[in-house]
């Protein structure tokens, strides 16, 4: 029996690692399983309104695959309110821009799958369907975005009955111990990066009923007790570590090859430009660093 308190927390900090709700094991046990902590949660980030007495169903969070590598494609929490409102919960701890291609690909299955048999094609206009990303990379950039279809030329929105919100956790934490904002959207934003159960215990205390609190704390401390899970958290650190530092180097290795395909084809045009003056070509390779052969070929082209 555990008890709500400070000093039970704090003892238990020392004996046991608070594997972290950004892991999406993690979030999914507790928050697939208990609905009305859930419901307490989209109250808070959705953007619309959620009654108390919204009517939440976990749904089939298996994707359809459209080959052998996505076999057993899992997406973190999907769920439908008042059977009109479909939510996808994505958990990201890689930045926003490695993953975008990857959600809004599920967010086109999970569309195509709203219409059940019989159902005419209009009837998706009374349905919605939101793609929540909760991404947990320390350098996201992004802090708070709507993402809808939307025409550069027109400047119109082409569809309000499905969207992408985004919401960087880690920026809100810095809200919160930083730029003292303490609104129920960034404490419930901090929590989930909570880094001890002390640090989890003191927010959700702030958003929940005692009893949900509760609830959460069970949840939180029986999961990170769990062997399996806890394996497999580390060993999926390790593997997101190799991932982002070779992603990160690619495009470090991209810009630099941009770079120096800009200064060679710039090169090229002032030899091209001092040609056309008939400036000596021993001249323009002390300008430009090119060899007398080089210039010549660009010469006669």
């Amino acid at each position: 029996m555990i008890k709500l308190n400070n000093n039970f927390f704090k003892k238990l900090d020392k004996d046991l690692t608070l594997i972290p709700l950004t892991y999406d094991r993690a979030f999914k046990k507790i928050f697939e399983y208990n609905i009305d902590i859930l419901r307490y949660l989209l109250k808070e980030i959705m953007p619309i309104p959620i009654d108390d007495n919204c009517k939440i169903t976990v749904l089939d969070s298996e994707l359809p695959v459209e080959n052998k590598k996505e076999s057993n494609k899992i997406i973190d929490i999907y769920v439908v309110l008042d059977g009109k409102k479909y939510v996808d919960i994505e958990m990201n701890r890689s930045k926003f821009e490695y993953v975008l291609e990857r959600n809004i690909k599920y967010q086109n299955k999970l569309l195509s799958l709203l219409l059940e048999r019989g159902e005419k094609l209009n009837t998706l206009k009374e349905k919605q369907l939101y793609q929540i990303n909760l991404n947990a990379h320390p350098d996201e950039e992004v802090l708070d975005d709507i993402i809808v279809y939307y025409g550069i030329k027109t400047h119109k929105i082409y569809s309000k009955n499905e969207c992408m919100v985004v919401k960087s956790l880690e920026r809100y934490r810095d809200l919160y111990y930083n730029e003292n904002e303490r609104g129920k959207d960034v404490i419930w934003l901090t929590a989930l990066t909570s880094r001890t159960f002390s640090e989890l215990y003191k927010l959700v205390s702030q958003i929940l009923p005692e009893k949900e609190v509760k609830i959460l704390m069970e949840a939180a401390i029986s999961m990170s007790k769990d062997k399996f899970v806890l394996h497999e958290w580390q060993k999926d650190k390790l593997d997101k570590l190799v991932i982002d530092t070779a992603k990160d180097k690619g495009i470090e290795e991209g810009k630099s090859i941009g770079r120096q395909e800009g200064i060679k084809e710039n090169t090229t045009q002032i030899t091209k430009n001092l040609l056309k003056e008939n400036v000596d070509i021993e001249t323009i390779s002390k300008v430009t660093g090119l060899t007398k052969e080089e210039i010549k070929n660009l010469e006669e082209k």
